[in-house]
C-alpha cells in the first residue's frame, strides 16, 4: 500500500510578521508557489515600479491582499512577499495543499470553512476591477508604519496590534 505524503504545515510556508498579527511573511523558497497560485486565480495586480525606488506588486485576495516588495538600497521594510489577512492565508493554505492553522490565530475573529472561502473568492471575481486594484494598492508599504496603516484600512482600528519589527 502506498501511503500518501503528509501535507506540509502552514508554518513551513508562512511566518507571522512582528508588525501585525494580520500580516504573514512568505518563506523565500515558497514565494514562487504563492505567485503561481495567485496567477492561476486571475485576480488583478497593481504595481508600482520606478527608477531608484522600491518596486511593489499587490493582488487583492478576499478581504486582504498578497504583496511583493523589492527594495533597493536602505529600507526599513525588507524585500518579501506578504499576505495581509487571516482569510487570504487560509485560502492559500487550501490552494497550496498545506495544513492550515488548527485553531484561530491571534486577531482572527472566526475560522471560516473552505467552502466559505471559495464562495467569497467567487464573489470577489465579480467585483469591479478598480475597486479591487484600490484594495491592493492600500497594501503597498515601504515601512512598518505603512503596513499598520494598511492593516487599519483593511481590518479596522482594532486589528492594529503593532509589535517590534519583522525578522
Amino acid at each position: 500500500m502506498n501511503a500518501s505524503k503528509p501535507r506540509r504545515a502552514w508554518s513551513d510556508v508562512f511566518h507571522r510578521s512582528r508588525i501585525s498579527p494580520h500580516v504573514f511573511v512568505v518563506a523565500d523558497p515558497a514565494r514562487r508557489g504563492v505567485a503561481q497560485v495567485l496567477h492561476g486565480l486571475r485576480l488583478p495586480e497593481a504595481s508600482s515600479i520606478s527608477l531608484f525606488d522600491n518596486a511593489h506588486w499587490a493582488s487583492p485576495l478576499l478581504d486582504g491582499a498578497v504583496t511583493r516588495l523589492r527594495t533597493y538600497g536602505f529600507s526599513t521594510l525588507p524585500s518579501a512577499t506578504r499576505v495581509y489577512g487571516h482569510r487570504p492565508l487560509r485560502l492559500l493554505c487550501h490552494l497550496m495543499d498545506l495544513r492550515p492553522p488548527a485553531r484561530a490565530l491571534v486577531g482572527e475573529r472566526a475560522v471560516p470553512t473552505v467552502e466559505q472561502l471559495l464562495a467569497d473568492l467567487d464573489r470577489q471575481r465579480h467585483v469591479d476591477i478598480e475597486t479591487l486594484l484600490a484594495q491592493a494598492r492600500t497594501t503597498m508599504a515601504n515601512d512598518p508604519q505603512e503596513v499598520l496603516a494598511a492593516v487599519r484600512a483593511l481590518f479596522g482600528e482594532e486589528a492594529v496590534g503593532a509589535t517590534a519589527s519583522e525578522r
